[in-house]
């Protein structure tokens, strides 16, 4: 599983400067690597709830940031997509965004060094355009760390939920949540193992905890 090969590719001591935050660190337990390594209860509706909200912000982080590094002057230009995201209310309306969401990895994942990019246009930007970048690179990691953790739930998830008559009706949904958690995890593991040098790009300095802190509240 490549989450499970990310969490051990990253040491933790690469983030000590950024206050022990260490995005992959929250997962290890849940996949497995250190720890009791238990399932979550099976709650399919929390993990719904979960999955959808940590899906919303890093496809609204991607989006920023893609467009950041892309054309920093334009960034009001996502405005309309990010609204929309922001307004979907279930893992199927976030799932109608895949296309958008994987053009946009693409936008990420084609530059030789991201984190260089980043700081070009954080450097370049106004107060607002660094705002904008600092949220974006911010928000992204910490939805990227639970989003490692929320996969290594998904398929214990279904199987609960197939094996409930009172939850089976989820499955189809839980289904599409593991999906879209793989498809944040495998597309952007890139973004996570260089985590530090992007925090340092736009100047951010990591939670404590991802699991605890809340995402800032993206305003174009």
């Amino acid at each position: 599983m490549l989450a499970a090969t990310l969490a051990l590719s990253l040491p933790a001591q690469g983030f000590a400067q950024f206050g022990g935050f260490n995005p992959l660190g929250a997962a290890k337990e849940k996949l497995g690597i250190g720890g009791s390594g238990s399932s979550a209860a099976a709650d399919p509706d929390g993990f719904l709830q979960n999955a959808t909200l940590s899906t919303k912000n890093v496809m609204i982080s991607a989006a920023l940031l893609a467009q950041a590094v892309t054309d920093r002057t334009q960034m009001v230009s996502r405005k309309a997509q990010i609204d929309a995201l922001q307004n979907a209310q279930s893992i199927g309306e976030l799932n109608a965004h895949t296309a958008e969401f994987k053009k946009d990895m693409a936008v990420l994942n084609e530059r030789k060094d991201l984190s260089a990019d980043v700081s070009a246009a954080y450097q370049a930007s106004d107060k607002k355009q660094k705002d904008l970048i600092s949220v974006a690179v911010g928000n992204l990691l910490i939805g990227l760390a639970r989003d490692v953790k929320l996969a290594g739930q998904a398929r214990g998830m279904v199987g609960s939920a197939s094996a409930n008559p009172e939850t089976i009706s989820r499955v189809g949904s839980l289904k599409t949540a593991g999906s879209l958690l793989g498809l944040q995890v495998n597309g952007l593991g890139g973004v996570l193992k260089s985590a530090p040098a992007l925090m340092t790009a736009a100047k951010v300095r990591g939670p404590d905890a991802a699991e605890t802190s809340e995402p800032r509240k993206v305003t174009l």
